[in-house]
C-alpha cells in the first residue's frame, strides 16, 4: 500500500482547499473563475449509485498521486479528435473508493464530461456497437470552461477485479480568449465498435490490511518518577518538535510547540508509522505545569489543561507539559 503521513485526526478529502500540498500549481484566470463560480452538487447516476463530484479544489493533487492509494496511479492520455493530445485521465483506488480524474493541458479546456465505470458487457453502445457518451451513467456540463474534474465511486458499488472505463470529454482549444477548435475526447485505450471511441481497463487493487494495537503514549521528555511509571513530561521550548512514544519506545508521532502569543501556546500533533488516535471521547490529555516540574505519578484522567480529540490545541503557556495520548499503533496482522 502506498502510505502518506497523516495527522492523527482523519482529514476528509472534501475539506482540502486549493492549497495542494506538494502538488500545488498556480491557477490560470479560467481556473480561478471556475474555482470561484462552479459549485457542483452530488448527482445520482442512471445505474443507481451516487457519484461524488468536485471541481478544482480537491483532491490534494491533480494527478491523484497524493491520495493514500492501494496501487500506483494509472494514467492514460486524453485524446481529442483521435489525434490531438489534450491532457490525461488518471485512475486509482483507495481502500474505499475509486477515483477518476480528468485534467487538460496546454490550450485545451473541458465543457462537459461523460463517464462509464463498470463491467465491459454493460458499456453503453448503439446498434452498431459504438460507444454512446450521452448514455453514460455520469455526465455533467460545466457552467464555465474547466481543466480539472474528478469523480469518486465507492468500491462496494463496483464489480470486483477489473472494470472497463470509458472517459469522454467535450473539449475546446482556447487561444487568445477565443475558442478555435472543438473536439470529442476519450481516455486512450482500445476502440469500441466501428469508430475510434475508446475504453480502457483498470484492475482494482486490494489494499494491505493494517492491524492495530492499543497503547498509551507520551511526548518525550523527563520521567515523572524514576521508578515504575515511565510517563514523561516535556519542557516547553518555542518552535520545537518532540517525539511521541507508545509503550515507552515505539515512535508514533510528534508534538510541535509554537511561540507564546498572548499567553497561549499552540501544540500540533502529527502521526508517524501509521499510528492513529483511539476512537474514544478524549484520546488526547494535556496538563501544563509551572516551575518546579512535577515529581509524582501522573493521572491523565485528571488532567485539566486539555482533554479531547483535537490534534491542534491552543492552551495556556506553561514551563512544562505532560502530553498523554491513547493511540493505536500498527502491528503485524495475525496469520489466519
Amino acid at each position: 500500500m502506498k502510505k502518506i503521513v497523516l495527522f492523527f485526526a482523519v482529514i476528509g478529502i472534501s475539506a482540502i482547499a486549493i492549497n495542494y500540498s506538494s502538488c500545488t500549481r498556480d491557477l490560470n484566470p479560467v481556473e480561478e473563475e471556475v474555482a470561484n463560480d462552479l459549485n457542483l452538487a452530488d448527482e445520482e447516476s442512471a445505474v443507481g449509485f451516487t457519484l461524488s463530484t468536485r471541481a478544482i479544489e480537491v483532491p490534494p493533487c491533480l494527478d491523484l498521486s497524493c491520495l493514500d492509494t492501494c496501487r500506483d496511479v494509472l494514467g492514460v492520455r486524453l485524446m481529442a479528435g483521435q489525434f490531438y493530445e489534450a491532457g490525461n485521465v488518471y485512475v486509482v483506488n483507495t481502500p474505499e473508493k475509486l477515483y477518476v480524474g480528468y485534467i487538460t493541458s496546454g490550450d485545451w479546456k473541458m465543457r462537459a464530461v461523460h463517464l462509464y465505470v463498470g463491467t465491459c458487457d454493460n458499456l453503453p453502445v448503439n446498434g452498431a456497437g459504438n460507444l454512446v457518451p450521452g448514455d453514460f451513467p455520469h455526465k455533467v456540463e460545466f457552467t464555465s470552461l474547466q481543466n480539472f474534474y474528478y469523480v469518486e465511486i465507492p468500491l462496494d458499488l463496483l464489480p470486483e477485479g477489473c472494470v472497463c472505463i470509458a472517459a469522454h470529454a467535450d473539449v475546446v482549444k482556447v487561444v487568445g480568449g477565443e475558442i478555435v477548435q472543438s473536439e470529442t475526447a476519450f481516455g486512450e485505450g482500445t476502440p469500441v465498435g466501428n469508430n475510434w471511441f475508446m475504453k480502457f481497463d483498470y484492475c482494482i487493487a486490494i489494499c494491505e490490511q493494517a492491524c492495530y494495537y492499543d497503547e498509551t503514549a507520551w511526548a518525550a521528555g523527563t520521567r515523572y518518577v524514576t521508578k515504575g511509571n515511565w510517563a514523561t513530561y516535556t519542557p516547553y521550548v518555542a518552535n520545537t518538535t518532540v517525539n511521541i512514544y507508545a509503550g515507552r519506545n515505539y515512535l508514533v508521532g510528534t508534538a510541535t510547540f509554537s511561540e507564546v502569543v498572548d499567553g497561549k501556546v499552540t501544540i500540533t500533533l502529527a502521526a508517524l508509522n501509521g499510528a492513529r488516535l483511539q476512537d474514544i471521547a478524549e484520546p488526547v490529555k494535556i496538563q501544563g505545569y509551572v516551575s518546579p516540574p512535577p515529581a509524582n505519578n501522573p493521572s491523565p484522567g485528571l488532567f485539566t489543561t486539555y482533554k479531547g480529540n483535537a490534534t491542534t490545541i491552543t492552551v495556556d503557556a506553561y514551563a512544562y507539559y505532560g502530553i498523554h495520548l491513547d493511540v493505536q499503533r500498527v502491528v503485524d496482522c495475525p496469520e489466519l
